[in-house]
């Protein structure tokens, strides 16, 4: 196996149901037989819980649907109270801690594969910053806020050396993913086509139109053109 410190990071993007998971496996199975390879999730995972929460009987509905009017509630003109954004904000630290790692795995002599990848051309986007307000009422809420900025920005100034974007329409991803909202995985896809991650390469792969087969071999033949230019 080659150990190179300077292998590049291949971020693989795009809304729930395009294949992302899948992806990953594939080219992490196919890269690991020539480099040392770590495949990090930079997402904070949390869709998962409010999944559960919703299939709970009797009120998991109800509940779900109160979660969620408290987070669009947060995303006012008047940004959201204190505890409110005291515990987006430690969601947000999840990823951070999780891009945190990746770093380390890369100075470590790693090829990174990242399932997700973090992004400040959308705020309250796929991906991005949660407290969306620029300034909240709140002075609590406004610490808050300008510190996960601050964050963000210094994991987005660490731009990928590859994006692998998977578009998918909405029709397909709910068809994928039925247990989810159908607004927010909406939102999700609009936000795809907006994020630049400062420059980095896209690869554009359409996971509702090509076959696996064809994603993958797309995505292999850029991330060859990516070592033998660079690496």
């Amino acid at each position: 196996m080659k150990n190179d410190m300077s292998l590049p990071v291949i971020a693989v993007i795009g809304a729930d149901g395009s294949g992302k998971s899948t992806v990953c496996i594939e080219l992490k199975a196919w890269l690991e037989t020539r480099y040392p390879v770590k495949l990090c999730h930079l997402g904070r995972q949390t869709g998962g819980i409010g999944r559960m929460i919703a299939k709970l009987p009797f009120f998991g509905k109800k509940l779900d649907h109160g979660i969620a009017g408290k987070a669009n509630k947060a995303r006012s003109d008047k940004g959201p109270k204190a505890g409110v954004a005291l515990i987006m904000f430690l969601l947000s630290l999840k990823r951070v801690y999780r891009f945190y790692k990746m770093l380390r795995l890369k100075k470590q002599g790693f090829l990174i594969i990242t399932d997700r990848f973090p992004q400040t051309s959308v705020i309250g986007g796929l991906d991005g910053p949660d407290l969306t307000v620029d300034h909240p009422d709140n002075i609590i809420s406004s610490y808050f806020t300008r510190w996960e900025r601050k964050l963000y920005y210094w994991m987005t100034d660490h731009k990928p050396d590859l994006v692998i974007r998977l578009n998918v329409d909405i029709d397909t991803a709910m068809q994928r993913k039925p247990d989810h909202r159908l607004s927010s995985m909406v939102k999700k896809i609009e936000t795809i086509q907006k994020i630049t991650f400062n420059g980095a390469p896209i690869l554009d792969l359409y996971s509702n139109t090509q076959p696996l087969e064809e994603i993958v071999q797309e995505a292999k033949k850029a991330i060859t053109e990516i070592l033998s230019k660079k690496y």
